[in-house]
């Protein structure tokens, strides 16, 4: 690009940018603190990602001969994860930045070069889809140097080979939206949002088969633990990206002599480069049809049968009359829109890949397949299953505000108190999220195994966790509105969706450390001679209890705050 070239480019990428900085400059005294609580309630999350991560490393490193590689294989799970995260979001933001976004009916008829309007659109798209993503890798990537005690050229090597990791999945994203734009004789984004849909769930499912998790507790199927070891060390993938960035960066982490880090350095560079290339070669081929064809509609035909309003009407008799209108609206609305109901198979696909991965565990002639192992993975389960919650509520539930749009002065003006379509709201996204987490916490404990005790506790838990998460997504929504947002897409990857995230996160986290000791006074009380003190008990009933008065403060103190930032609400 030439330097005319490089000045347009920084101007079409300008606008956004300044939309942050006037955002900062209008804020108020009590608007700043907030601004800066806010970083410094993210800087503590990161510094607890970071902590976590060396917690973890630091353990794996104290076991002799085996530690190096356990992180290995750590760093391509962490590495294989944000690849497959990145790829999906880089297709769904790219059906927005170069199809459907409201600017681009300037922007194509603006004299703007080929190039360059493909490289703005492009760094677009790169910021929308992986900027939250880089939050969590990066103090992911300190925790892994300091636990190796890397030196300063394992941080250097990082800063180095995140741009060209990231550059690839937004390059191959956006080929492939731009193929399927074009293939569809018009925008049907039902039709094409279920195809990314049916694209994700074989992105998720290759990238956990081809990890194999269960070959770490298995080691039996070897012939010996050097070929166990030697097995384990060997790049499961080497055609994908994020095994050539382990390939450096292990190396040079562990102190390690390698001969293909400068091979898989080049590679990882050239393959960005290459793409990026063949990306503004389609592109500059295809991309006129298809947002043409993409300035098309097609309404949804599932809210104008009769059968299914008479069936969401049967449901929702249980709410008063009023609710019932704003609760059959949101369900009308959500299936109107394509880009959100069309999502449901991704939803499936979750469920099944995530029930599949527990089901093909080596619970049976594995040494660590004991009583109290199948256990403890079910309580590390709840976790796990409460991050999953959370993040489909910040793609269903945190929008809901915003996405009432423009005509939200129409509930303001209404003769109705605001609170109906506050809970109207909560019900419709409460309900559908208690079925998906007891679903997954159900059917993962019924494939371990596990005592009623555990289930009980997993399930209740869960169930509760669930009410305040929601509760706790349309309070930020709320608090961060975007009512001029293209899609929902764009409002969960904001701000307030990654605060929700953070906030997400740290309630789940105190909620399973309060839980940890009950769970360990149980399973010590069922050991052989073993005997448990009252105090022991009593220590294991407060924090019972202390989790439950958490999770319900979050449900209140969400509630009111939420309800109290809704109707200072402005359209």
């Amino acid at each position: 690009m030439t330097a005319d070239s490089i000045r347009q480019w920084k101007l079409l990428l300008w606008p956004r940018f300044a939309a942050v900085r006037n955002r900062t400059q209008r804020l108020d005294r009590r608007g700043r603190l907030g601004m800066w609580f806010l970083m410094g309630l993210g800087g503590l999350f990161t510094t607890a990602i970071a902590v976590f991560f060396w917690r973890v490393l630091t353990y794996f490193l104290s076991m002799p001969d085996f530690g190096t590689i356990l992180t290995y294989k750590l760093l391509g799970m962490i590495l294989l994860t944000f690849f497959s995260i990145l790829l999906f979001s880089n297709i769904v933001a790219a059906l927005s930045t170069f199809f459907l976004s409201k600017e681009l009916d300037r922007l194509v008829s603006a004299p703007i070069p080929p190039t360059v309007f493909f490289a703005a659109r492009f760094t677009d798209t790169m910021i929308e889809s992986s900027w939250m993503i880089l939050a969590f890798t990066i103090p992911a990537f300190l925790a892994y140097g300091i636990a190796h005690g890397a030196g300063v050229s394992f941080y250097m090597m990082t800063a180095l080979t995140l741009p060209p990791f990231i550059v690839i999945p937004a390059a191959i994203g956006i080929a492939i939206t731009a193929t399927l734009v074009n293939v569809f004789p018009a925008k049907r984004a039902r039709d094409i949002l279920i195809l990314l849909s049916l694209v994700a769930l074989a992105i998720l499912y290759t990238s956990l088969r081809v990890l194999q998790p269960e070959r770490l507790v298995k080691p039996e199927g070897f012939a010996d633990f050097i070929q166990y070891l030697t097995a384990m060390r060997t790049p499961t993938t080497p055609w994908l990206p994020s095994t050539w960035v382990a390939e450096i960066l292990h190396p040079l982490a562990t102190g390690e002599a390698s001969a293909g880090a400068l091979f898989y350095f080049a590679l990882l560079w050239t393959t960005a480069a290459s793409l990026t290339i063949l990306c503004e070669r389609l592109l500059s081929r295809v991309f006129l049809g298809g947002w043409s064809k993409a300035q098309e509609g097609r309404k949804a035909r599932i809210t104008q049968q009769a059968l299914w309003e008479r069936l969401f009407r049967a449901l929702l008799l249980p709410f008063p009359a009023k609710m019932r209108l704003l609760m059959l609206k949101e369900i009308k609305t959500f299936f109107r829109d394509t880009s959100q109901w069309s999502q449901l198979i991704l939803l499936a696909a979750l469920i099944v890949v995530y029930v599949y991965n527990f089901s093909v565990l080596p619970m049976q002639g594995s040494p660590l397949a004991t009583f109290y192992f199948r256990n403890v993975i079910s309580f590390l389960n709840l976790a796990l299953a409460s991050f999953v919650v959370s993040s489909v509520a910040v793609r269903f539930v945190f929008p809901a505000i915003s996405l009432e749009g423009k005509s939200f002065w129409i509930a303001k003006t209404a003769p109705m108190p605001l609170s109906l379509l506050w809970w109207s709201k909560f019900w419709v996204a409460l309900i559908p999220l208690v079925v998906l987490g007891q679903i997954l916490i159900i059917a993962t404990n019924y494939y371990l195994n596990v005592l009623p005790q555990m289930m009980l506790l997993s399930t209740a838990t869960l169930f509760l966790m669930t009410i305040a998460i929601v509760a706790l997504g349309l309070a930020v929504g709320a608090t961060y509105p975007k009512f001029d947002a293209d899609n929902a897409n764009k409002v969960a990857a904001g701000v307030g969706g990654l605060i929700f995230m953070i906030l997400c996160m740290s309630f789940i986290g105190i909620v399973v450390t309060l839980e940890a000791w009950p769970v360990y006074v149980f399973f010590t009380s069922r050991l052989p001679d073993a005997t448990t003190s009252s105090t022991e008990i009593s220590w294991a009933v407060a924090s019972l209890v202390a989790a439950l008065i958490l999770t319900v403060g979050v449900f209140v103190v969400s509630t009111r705050t939420g309800l109290q930032r809704l109707s200072e609400l402005q359209p």
